[in-house]
Order: structure tokens, then C-alpha cells, then sequence
């Protein structure tokens, strides 16, 4: 008997794509496939109503199609092609897995129970249904007999699919023998409405919660007249005394009379990226916008330009807590498959670089969506229905070890179900997640709900620095720049820009490194300083305010991320972003000239510890001058153990005299 597996496949697939009329026509065509089966013991009253009712499906009259088809099984319960009619109109009719399991579910049964090797089809179609309800050990019974009757090389890709199905049976089987700990606690009624509340995002602090609902607005069509539409608008809350405030709308320029959705704030709470459809200055259906926060106030959305969207469909951002890494979802040309996560990141002077596809392991040949990065940057969260999971979209996590992702990891069971699980994303600390999902007891369709996220599914965790930044001078906020990397891997950690009207900044910070610190801003002598973060019960976060000192003939800088080998004037690595920060403020201020200075503590010789100063001092001096900087305005000089401004009597102290600097001789 020919198997219509593959059919079936394209028939389900084409379904997305078509309109409500042309699914008719679609599914026509699959039952007139199913006609040629006929069992010549059939009775020709059955046969009559059958054909009868696939003239109706021609016509567009699926509800007269139904009615001939029970005619056909009123006088041949049994018939084979109205069976297999009935299960896969309502299969793909049905939205819902309850509905699914209650309408077609029983024609499938029933078939293979008259004949097991009539279509695999069926096979394949219960096999699913087992899955979806938890019960592997029948949905692998019939997949394994569907695999037994496709024969390679003919049928590769339905063997391939067919294994794929039974390894999804035996991680669900792994799953509920093995559950994670899960208790979700639903987010209350100042988040959560009677609509849908899904894509959250959250600062660093934990202080501002963002998420998009979705909102039933009447609308008057001259075709349809008035009829119910969706819209999406992006909501608000700030944490008081540890409970969220009712949530708000966001104010302009945000919730236009555009269709947004899917908005990420950056840590420091200054910038969103989002999605905004069908707009005039669009590159596709939906492109990325981005609005920056200046005090009170969000910047008009700018577009982010075609080498960040694409002429297709753009969405989903989420921003890394170094503020140049950016992933989103896209389902443009050149991926892995339908939807992709890709990533873009930005350059020095503020534009984004081409979007990249993330490649292996993390997207595939389905769909992977709703990306979050952390904010220790070391692990991305995201939805994909690929992967194998306990069915739909389920969540899963990849480390980033070395600059490359790890095999992802289904986040388990019962966080994952064979619903779409979806917008997921974890706190800073990394002990909290929340996520959108459909549960008993909430508060209409789809809640946020927050749950204490199992130690092998959290990422690193981050501690977060935040503060003012003002002129040393006249204490006015400054806008300034700041940022901080591995002092070991030379690597970008962490950028951020103070507001210009408070001066308020924010960076965030994986435990677990050595880092340097670097603060400036034009017309301004920078500042510098270096920290380590390796106490795992470090508090999660500091305060610190940051003031800069105008330039100013006299003024100096202590440049605290200038290393070198012990005993040495050999430069260190680690030394290199500090440096290069200064030739920066050399070469944007030329008519500047300075002096850099070495100190030591007093430990040896006064003439050992001079000689040693000098050295360090002229090392500087030659690098900076190998860079392009003109010798004519550059000066060295070693000052030994002669100025100290902390206590040599110290370990502490000694480590802050050992240091250099530079002073403006000339302005």
C-alpha cells in the first residue's frame, strides 16, 4: 500500500503558508490521494459519500465535506479513507494538543486497528500524540513499527525523522523519571492582566521590569466592518520597597500607532532595542529600532540600518551587558533554517557591524527564537522546537566557553512541557528566572511567572557598579564613558555612558576576573583603576561616584592599569588598554604635552628604587612614542621612594606608592 508519509509532511508544512481558502484546496488534493487506497470490500455506498464529500472540500465546504464523510463511516465504520480523512482534517484544523487528541486521535486509532499497514501515516501521526501526552512507551511501539517498514535509501529523510521522534520518546521518558525543580509563583496583578503578558526584560539592578502585553483593540474595516485586531504595547514597573508598582504603559515615543513588540533594555536601563512593523523607513515586514534614555526622556526610535535588518522579518533583540553585543531572531535568506538567532555588534564610532548568524550548535534546520543573553555574557537562554525537548518550543541553554557556544541543554522538565515554553530570561543574580506561560489559577491567557532557577541552569554570577560622574571642578554631571576589561584577556567586559543630565551610570561585571576600570570624557583627564572580583559572596553591588578633572596645566592622573614584571620595567600586557586610552587623550588634545612619572615604595636602596622609577618611566615614554606620539611631548622622569601618598609601613600601602602617572607641563 503506497505510503503518504512525506505528503502529509508537505501538506502540514504548506499549511502555514496558505490562506483559510487554499488550505481547502491543499487538503483536496491529499484526499483524492487517499481515494486511490479503496479496499475493494468496501461498500459503494460508503465509496458514494466519500467522493461526494470530496467534491464538497473542492468547493471550499469543509462542513459538508464532514457530513459526507460521517455518512461514509455511518455505513462502513471502517472504511479506510474516510478514517484517515477525518484524522488529518482535524489535525490540522485543531490548535490545540486537548482538541487534537479528542477529534483526529480516534480516526487513527481506529485505522490502524483495521489495517496497521494502510498509510503510516498513522503510525507517524500517534506516535505523536503519545509523545504529546507523556506516554513513550506506546508512541515508541509505533514509531519503531513505522521505521521498520521505510526502507533506505529511498526513505532517508522520513528514517531520519522517524529516529529523531524516538529520541525525543526516550528524553521524555529521562525527563520525568529526573524532573528539575520548578515552583513558578505567578508575578500578581500589578504585571499580569486578563491578556497576554510574554518577552520581559530586566535591569541589572532589578529595579526596572519591562514586557510587552498583548492588547484586543475594535477596529472598522470597510471589507469586514468592525472586527476584534491585537496589538502589542510595551508596559513598565519600577520596584518599590520590593514589591513592582502597577504596570504602566510606556510613554512616547514608545507604543505607537505601529505595531512594536519584543523590546530589550540594556543593563544600565539607557537604551532599547525593539521591534517595529511595516513602517515607512523599514528595510522588511519588521525591522529593530533603538531609543536611548537622557534623564526623564526616550530619543525618537532610529532604525538600525541595513546591516542590522534585512528585507525580511527582524525581531526579538536582546543586548549583552557589554552594550555592543546585540542577538535578535530573523528568518532572512542564509540561515540554518526557518527562524535563526543572528548578532551584530557595535563599533567605536556608534555603528553596528553586518548581522552574522550564530551557525552551530545553537540553530538548526527548525526554528530557534526568543534569545536572551545573560548578563555575565556567559550564557545564552532561547527557545527553539528543534532540539529535542518534551515537544513544541522548549527553552534551552548554551555557555559561551572561549568565545564558542556549548552544545545546548534543555533547561528540563517540568519548566518545559509539550506547550511553547517562551520568553525567558534570568536575573543578574542568576538564581531567578521568569518566563511566560499559560497555568491554572492565573489571571486570564498567558502570565509572567518567576521561579528560583535550579544551580545547574544558572550562569555566572554578575555584581553591578553604579554611581554619578561629575567634574571635579564644579560637581556639574558629566557624560562619560565607561569601560571596563579583562585585565588578563585584554577583552571588552562591560561599556556604558553616564546620562548627561544626572550623571547616573551603571556597569555590570562576571565574577571571577581581574579588571580595569577606565572613566573619561572630552576635554576631561581620565580616570583609571583596577579590582578584582573572584569572591563568590561578594555583594552584588557598589556604589561609586566618579569625578573628572578638567585638563589643566599641572593636574595628574594616576594611571592604576599600567603593569610591569616584578623588579622590572618590562611592560606588561595587561597593560596595553590603558595605554592605548592615553594616546587616545594625546592624540584628540595636541597641544597638550606631559610627564610621565615612576614611584616606588621604599623597599631596597633609594638609588635602586630611582634607577627602577626611571626606568618604568621611560618604558612608557618609548611605547607611547612608537605609537605615533611626537617625543616633543613626552617627558620621563623616576621619583623613587621620595613621594609616596599612602604608608609604606603597609603591604597595602606600598602596593598604591607603586605607581605611574602623568602631569600636564604644557597646555
Amino acid at each position: 500500500m503506497e505510503n503518504i508519509l512525506a505528503k502529509s509532511q508537505i501538506y502540514a508544512n504548506t499549511l502555514k503558508l496558505l490562506s483559510y481558502s487554499l488550505r481547502l484546496i491543499a487538503f483536496l488534493f491529499l484526499c483524492l490521494l487517499f481515494s486511490n487506497n479503496l479496499y475493494s470490500q468496501n461498500s459503494s455506498k460508503a465509496e458514494k459519500e466519500f467522493k461526494k464529500a470530496l467534491e464538497y472540500l473542492n468547493n471550499r465546504q469543509e462542513d459538508k465535506a464532514i457530513e459526507y464523510l460521517d455518512k461514509a463511516l455511518a455505513y462502513d465504520k471502517n472504511y479506510p479513507d474516510a478514517l484517515l480523512c477525518f484524522g488529518e482534517i482535524y489535525y490540522n484544523k485543531s490548535k490545540e494538543f486537548d482538541s487534537i487528541k479528542k477529534k483526529a486521535f480516534p480516526y487513527y486509532q481506529r485505522l490502524v486497528e483495521v489495517n496497521p499497514d494502510y498509510d503510516l501515516t498513522a503510525h507517524y501521526r500517534l506516535g505523536e500524540f503519545y509523545l504529546l501526552d507523556y506516554n513513550t512507551e506506546k508512541a515508541t511501539y509505533h514509531l519503531e513499527y513505522l521505521l521498520s517498514k521505510l526502507n533506505a535509501p529511498k526513505d532517508k529523510k522520513k528514517i531520519d525523522e522517524v529516529k529523531r521522534k524516538l529520541q525525543q520518546a526516550a528524553f521524555i521518558k529521562h525527563s520525568l523519571e529526573n524532573p528539575v525543580a520548578f515552583l513558578p509563583m505567578n508575578m500578581g496583578e500589578n504585571i499580569n492582566t486578563k491578556n497576554d503578558e510574554y518577552l520581559p526584560t530586566l535591569t541589572a539592578d532589578e529595579q526596572t521590569f519591562i514586557f510587552t502585553s498583548l492588547i484586543p483593540e475594535l477596529e472598522k474595516d470597510q471589507l469586514y466592518g468592525e472586527r476584534e485586531v491585537y496589538k502589542e504595547d510595551f508596559y513598565i514597573t519600577n520596584k518599590v520597597d520590593g514589591k513592582w508598582e502597577k504596570a504602566q504603559k510606556m510613554p512616547p515615543p514608545f507604543n505607537s500607532s505601529a505595531n512594536e513588540g519584543a523590546l530589550s533594555i540594556s543593563p544600565d536601563g539607557r537604551m532599547a532595542y525593539f521591534t517595529r512593523c511595516n513602517t515607512e523607513d523599514g528595510y522588511g515586514s519588521c525591522d529593530l529600532y533603538s531609543s536611548e534614555k537622557i534623564g526623564n526622556d526616550w530619543s525618537e526610535p532610529k532604525n538600525m540600518g541595513e546591516d542590522v535588518n534585512s528585507s525580511a522579518w527582524d525581531s526579538q533583540p536582546t543586548i549583552a551587558s557589554d552594550s555592543r553585543t546585540l542577538f535578535f531572531v530573523s528568518n532572512r535568506a542564509g540561515g540554518k533554517g526557518g527562524n535563526d538567532i543572528w548578532y551584530t555588534y557595535k563599533k567605536d564610532d556608534g555603528t553596528w557591524t553586518k548581522a552574522k548568524n550564530v551557525g552551530t550548535p545553537i540553530n538548526t534546520e527548525g526554528d530557534e527564537m526568543y534569545p536572551f543573553i545573560h548578563p555575565s555574557n556567559t550564557t545564552l537562554y532561547f527557545s527553539s522546537n528543534y532540539h529535542i525537548g518534551m515537544g513544541g518550543f522548549d527553552i534551552f541553554y548554551s555557555n559561551i566557553v572561549d568565545g564558542k557556544f556549548t552544545e545546548p541543554a534543555n533547561i528540563g522538565y517540568p519548566v518545559n512541557t509539550y506547550a511553547d515554553e517562551t520568553s525567558f530570561i534570568v536575573s543578574p543574580s542568576g538564581t531567578q528566572a521568569i518566563f511566560s506561560t499559560l497555568l491554572e489559577g492565573g489571571y486570564g491567557k498567558k502570565d509572567l511567572y518567576e521561579f528560583e532557577l535550579y544551580k545547574e541552569a544558572q550562569p555566572n554570577k554578575v555584581v553591578y557598579m553604579k554611581g554619578h560622574s561629575y567634574d571635579k571642578i564644579t560637581n556639574k554631571p558629566l557624560s562619560v564613558k565607561f569601560e571596563v576589561k579583562d585585565i588578563n584577556k585584554n577583552r571588552l567586559i562591560a561599556s556604558s555612558l553616564s546620562d548627561p543630565k544626572t550623571g547616573e551610570y551603571l556597569v555590570v561585571l562576571p565574577l571571577g576576573a581581574d579588571y580595569a576600570l577606565n572613566a573619561w570624557a572630552d576635554d576631561y583627564l581620565f580616570y583609571s583603576e583596577n579590582f578584582q572580583l573572584t569572591d563568590e559572596n561578594k555583594s552584588e553591588s557598589s556604589q561609586k561616584d566618579i569625578f573628572l578633572t578638567p585638563i589643566i596645566e599641572g593636574e595628574s592622573v594616576v594611571l592604576n592599569n599600567i603593569f610591569f614584571e616584578t623588579n622590572s620595567a618590562e611592560l606588561l600586557p595587561s597593560s596595553q588598554s590603558e595605554l592605548n586610552t592615553l594616546i587616545e587623550l594625546l592624540e584628540k588634545n595636541k597641544n597638550i604635552a606631559i610627564e610621565i612619572s615612576g614611584h616606588t615604595d621604599n623597599t631596597g636602596t633609594q638609588k635602586l628604587n630611582l634607577e627602577l622609577s626611571t626606568k618604568r618611566a621611560n618604558s612608557v615614554k618609548v611605547y607611547l612614542e612608537s605609537k605615533g606620539i611626537d617625543q616633543n611631548r613626552l617627558e620621563a622622569k623616576g621619583y623613587g621612594q621620595t613621594k609616596p601618598i599612602a604608608d609604606n609601613s603597609t603591604e597595602e600601602g606600598k602596593a598604591v606608592n607603586r605607581r605611574t602617572e602623568f602631569k600636564i607641563i604644557k597646555k
